[in-house]
């Protein structure tokens, strides 16, 4: 029968039983009709339950549809005076929604399920979060920001600190892996975040705050500020015996953005094991800590291991990043540089126009690691000009965006001094073998290499004297116990001083005749060639 449903309504218990979580929508909808139906003269019970019954109908039915019959509904109730079981209904429309995926419909009904005139209690700051989370789905950051702000408000005002800090910690990480804006506005919401800390938040939660922004800085440049501001939290004090998870996963990527891999590693374990809640940001601090783990698997050469840690993050980060955010880029760029680790040049050449190609043209920063990567498997494959134009693109964007890096432009004129070398270029590869000499560190690993390719440029260009003097401080770094590469490359001195300085002719008596065999002098050996796989430089993104 078509309302025999309507016959449990009588029941007592029946808002005590399961069919109230069986039905939704749907129970609330004929409650709904049977309120109407009794305390409301000109809407008569029939017509109620006729609404209700087609808007049951309905639920199976597109969403448009579904929507337009709610709010029908919602409609004559709020003119009835039921406003507190109109939002409600609306509240499990939304829920509805949800479920389905239809996250541009819930934005449109948004406004309608929590207005912000009504009372703030727990409940209303909970759903004002859930709907920011809805709205950070759709990369409509702008409006989630509001719904962001009412609900840590709400739970500042009623005390609620663990679910206060939850939501700063949130919208921190969130600014941190690139929802937000750009990056110069999303420091500008971290500074705000900061200076409007309540004072009974955990002390910790500072930190945090203070590591997010130091990786916002480095990526903008402030290479000197975001590591002073890094070392500061990495003192022996910084990590209590009882340090949350969340500190925990801040601290690690402190340390491994200062090349502390195994302090990184520590911090980042203890992190995820301790993330056991399945709430938006056990998922989103674990996702980074995962991230970071398969950085510091890069950075150790474990490509296997990198691609592993990644697909965990990327799950993780499923349900709480947008898709539109830097975060998926950054994850896409890492997955090609264990694919180059493990020799698939093509496949990660792929991958990395990939990355290139889900960067926002505001951000022209980033684009750098995916060109290095290009250029790197180009290298690899043989392709030498459009190694040169990908390494050519890459050093002029560091130079406009991160000249203060001077380690950094090192790794890139190398690159390019790589490429040109590659290309059949030596005068010019000679130039930028000799700038990134003079950039780099004088214990960094590759300016040996960038010192070796120099000389050889040099002897190639019958430069004899320069290459001996770049031939010397590469002598000059080579530990004494290395005897056979000393031995390789004092051979080098002495071939280029042999060119330099030729030994005099022999003069034969008169009573001896002149030998017309003569032999020709010993050519001069080839120079040292570079390895490639000392250029592969620690990924530290």
């Amino acid at each position: 029968m078509r309302f025999s449903f309507l016959q449990d309504v009588k029941r007592p218990n029946f808002l005590q039983g399961s069919k109230l979580k069986r039905c939704g929508v749907g129970v609330l909808l004929v409650l709904v009709g049977f309120a109407a139906g009794m305390g409301v003269q000109y809407i008569t019970g029939v017509r109620s339950f006729a609404r209700v019954s087609d808007v049951l109908r309905l639920t199976d039915a597109p969403s448009d549809r579904l929507i337009t019959a709610v709010k029908q509904h919602t409609d004559e109730l709020a003119a009835c005076g039921g406003d507190e079981i109109s939002l409600e209904l609306m509240w499990q429309l939304f829920n509805e929604l949800m479920d389905r995926g239809l996250f541009f419909e819930v934005e449109s009904v948004a406004d309608e399920v929590v207005p912000p005139q009504r009372p703030q209690n727990a409940e209303w700051a909970r759903r004002m979060l859930k709907i920011a989370h809805v709205l950070v789905k759709e990369d409509k950051w702008d409006k989630a920001q509001g719904y962001y702000d009412a609900a840590q408000e709400a739970f500042l005002a009623l005390g609620l600190s663990s679910e206060y800090a939850a939501v700063v910690r949130e919208r921190a990480a969130q600014l941190s892996v690139g929802s937000g804006g750009t990056r110069t506005e999303r420091l500008a919401a971290l500074h705000d975040l900061l200076t409007s800390l309540a004072a009974p938040s955990p002390p910790e939660l500072a930190a945090e705050l203070h590591i997010f922004l130091a990786k916002l800085q480095h990526s903008m440049g402030a290479h000197s500020q975001s590591q002073e501001l890094l070392r500061k939290y990495l003192q022996p004090t910084s990590r209590p015996s009882s340090a949350s998870p969340f500190l925990l996963v801040c601290l690690g990527y402190a340390h491994m953005a200062l090349r502390e891999d195994e302090e990184a590693v520590d911090c980042l374990r203890d992190g995820i094991k301790q993330l056991h809640g399945g709430d938006a940001v056990s998922r989103l601090f674990c996702a980074l800590a995962l991230r970071d783990l398969a950085s510091v698997a890069l950075n150790l050469g474990r490509a296997q291991s990198a691609l592993a840690l990644l697909e965990r993050a990327e799950a993780e980060a499923g349900a709480v990043i947008s898709p539109h955010a830097l975060f998926r880029a950054e994850i896409t760029g890492k997955r090609a540089w264990a694919l180059y680790l493990a020799n698939d040049y093509e496949h990660a050449l792929a991958v990395f126009r990939r990355q290139l190609d889900m960067l926002p043209e505001g951000e022209e920063n980033l684009r750098v690691h995916p060109l290095e990567g290009m250029s790197r498997c180009y290298l690899a494959l043989g392709q030498s000009a459009e190694a040169c134009q990908a390494a050519q693109e890459c050093c002029s964007l560091y130079e406009k965006y991160n000249a203060e890096d001077k380690e950094g432009l090192g790794r890139f004129y190398l690159l390019q001094a790589q490429a040109q070398d590659q290309s059949g270029h030596p005068a010019v590869a000679e130039e930028l073998y000799g700038r990134a000499g003079a950039a780099l560190p004088a214990d960094h690993g590759m300016r040996m290499i960038a010192l070796e390719g120099q000389a050889s440029a040099l002897q190639q260009a019958g430069r004899w004297a320069e290459a001996i003097g770049v031939w010397k401080q590469v002598l000059a770094q080579i530990p004494e116990e290395q005897q056979a590469n000393r031995e390789e490359i004092q051979e080098q001195i002495a071939v280029c001083s042999n060119r330099l300085s030729p030994p005099p002719p022999v003069v034969h008596s008169q009573s001896q005749p002149v030998a017309s065999t003569r032999k020709d002098s010993k050519p001069a050996a080839r120079p040292a060639k570079n390895k490639n796989k000392r250029s592969q430089s620690r990924r530290k993104r």
